[in-house]
């Protein structure tokens, strides 16, 4: 696993932007793929683990010793489509 993400220096909002909705729907993809191999239930209990691990601090990130960015992140998990069982 990567140990520091560095975002190039000159990456513009635009670009920012970008990365941030391609990785959103990567978790969605992701969540997806979950479904198909390990059913909705298993589906679920990641993303609950996933917002757990970023609300509890399990998922060390320094960018999110900022309130409103913290906000933001843990909003976009918690907006993942939800699978019903």
């Amino acid at each position: 696993m990567t140990e520091k993400l560095v975002v190039l220096a000159d990456a513009s909002h635009e670009q920012i932007e970008i990365i941030v909705g391609a990785l959103y729907l990567c978790l969605q993809h992701a969540l997806a793929q979950i479904v198909k191999a390990e059913g909705a239930a298993s589906a679920n209990a990641f993303k609950e683990k996933l917002v757990t691990a970023l609300e509890s601090g399990d998922i060390d990130m320094s960018i999110l010793d900022d309130a409103k960015t913290f906000d933001f992140v843990v909003g976009m998990v918690k907006s993942l489509a939800t699978v019903d069982a």
